[in-house]
């Protein structure tokens, strides 16, 4: 008798499927831009294009990374907001230094309430920019989202995209850096992909810990990448 796991895997890899197909089709997300001189312009928007009311969350991030240093920066901005039926609303609005030696990733994320991802825009400036974008304009590769809340949950998303970028790592679907508060004053900190927990600590203030974590994270992740793999070419020959 040959083991239902291989068919469980199916039906979740085409479960996750349709829900990307609806991505950007009730609530548009869209990031609009103007370059004067070594300035950035960014601006954050959401349409709504359905007739049903909406209550949802927004998160724009500023990702730039030094092309020769390899130093990374991060900002984001989020919020909660409601749009009527076929509304558009201005989310946020920013402005960046930008310069020839920086490449800047803008990231806009839309979730629903019950905190899925449901609209999301990309935008990369720097040399690399027609390598980074997909042909269709909405797949995003290579993307770890920043939801830490304190100083030392930043230094830890600072130290794992490092590793990320070094690693060279390139994953289709988001990685996302969660953190909550635990007990006391510490907090609880989630490296999450697709909704499967890749590892879970207790942050402390503490450098060293905080990059070894981001290194055994990383290896869990690749660990993980390695296990799909493997659970794909299993499907393939059965």
């Amino acid at each position: 008798m040959k083991p239902i796991y291989p068919l469980l895997v199916l039906l979740l890899a085409f479960s996750f499927s349709g829900y990307t197909q609806i991505m950007n089709k009730e609530v548009k997300a869209k990031i609009e831009t103007t370059e004067i001189e070594n300035m950035l312009s960014v601006t954050g928007t959401a349409e709504n294009v359905t007739e049903i009311h909406k209550s949802l969350r927004y998160k724009l991030t500023v990702i730039k990374k030094n092309k020769r240093s390899k130093n990374l920066s991060n900002n984001s901005q989020d919020g909660r907001f409601t749009l009527a039926p076929n509304e558009k609303k201005v989310l946020s609005k920013t402005q960046v230094n930008i310069s020839k030696e920086d490449e800047t990733i803008l990231l806009l994320l839309i979730y629903d309430e019950d905190d899925k991802i449901i609209g999301k825009d990309r935008i990369v400036v720097g040399e690399n920019d027609k390598a980074e974008q997909p042909a269709d304009g909405l797949e995003l590769m290579g993307i770890v989202s920043d939801e830490t809340k304190t100083k030392f949950g930043k230094e830890f998303y600072d130290y794992f995209y490092g590793k990320y970028q070094e690693k060279k790592l390139n994953a289709r679907k988001i990685v996302k850096i969660e953190e909550e508060l635990s007990f006391g004053r510490t907090t609880r900190i989630r490296v999450v992909i697709d909704n499967d927990l890749i590892n879970e600590f207790v942050s402390r203030p503490d450098e060293d810990f905080l990059l070894y974590m981001a290194e055994d994270s990383i290896a869990k992740l690749i660990k993980y990448f390695q296990d799909v793999e493997k659970q794909k070419n299993y499907i393939t020959q059965y």
